[in-house]
């Protein structure tokens, strides 16, 4: 973990932006071709799925919960997994209108309206009081303002479960370090497909304690 107040690296600050906005172009493009192509969205389901699928078995989420997913995307790869695996009703939101119309579209060719609900919203701003589990995308943006929203509303012993870029977790601790009630349960390290893209993510469990 980071120390709060230590200053980034001038490297750092110079390239990670571009790294993560390479990483959000590559998922972008991957949730429209799954969105456009079963075929992809076969692959898509198969190599990222199994990550989501191994992220919720360590993380031993419940099947009573009621989950909220920021960022679901075109392609609701998450809040699918989760509405399958585990039989939970889940809310997915996006902030962008025309990526909560192909979601919409996805979750009814899959005859998934019953237990998934696409809603257009933003991650900073939306109501989070009443959700067991909170999941922030890795390519949900602002991501640390999204953060201090949660840990600000979320209700006493919400999981609160969020991707980043494996390389740019460095304001995810430190915005985690200002709030002394949320701790740090379990962290992974995925790796999702076998090309030389910074497509890699951690995933953090925490966990709101007051």
């Amino acid at each position: 973990m980071v120390t709060q107040g230590k200053k980034q690296p001038f490297m750092e600050r110079l390239f990670l932006p571009l790294v993560k906005h390479v990483s959000y172009f590559f998922w972008d493009i991957a949730d429209i071709w799954a969105w456009k192509n079963e075929k992809m969205a076969r692959f898509y389901n198969k190599h990222i799925g199994i990550e989501y699928k191994s992220e919720y078995e360590t993380f031993g989420l419940s099947k009573n919960s009621k989950v909220l997913h920021i960022g679901c995307g075109p392609y609701p790869l998450t809040v699918i997994e989760l509405a399958t695996l585990l039989d939970v009703n889940v809310v997915g939101i996006d902030a962008k209108p025309k990526a909560v119309q192909e979601a919409r579209e996805i979750i009814t060719r899959r005859n998934m309206n019953a237990r998934i609900t696409i809603e257009q919203g933003d991650g900073t701003t939306y109501p989070a009081q009443n959700f067991d589990v909170i999941i922030v995308s890795s390519c949900s943006y602002p991501k640390v303002a999204i953060l201090e929203h949660l840990f600000a509303t979320a209700k006493k012993n919400a999981i609160i479960i969020v991707r980043e870029l494996d390389v740019a977790t460095r304001e995810i601790y430190e915005s985690i370090q200002r709030h002394p009630d949320i701790t740090i349960v379990k962290k992974m390290h995925h790796h999702s497909l076998p090309i030389l893209l910074p497509i890699a993510w951690d995933a953090l469990y925490l966990k709101k304690t007051s």
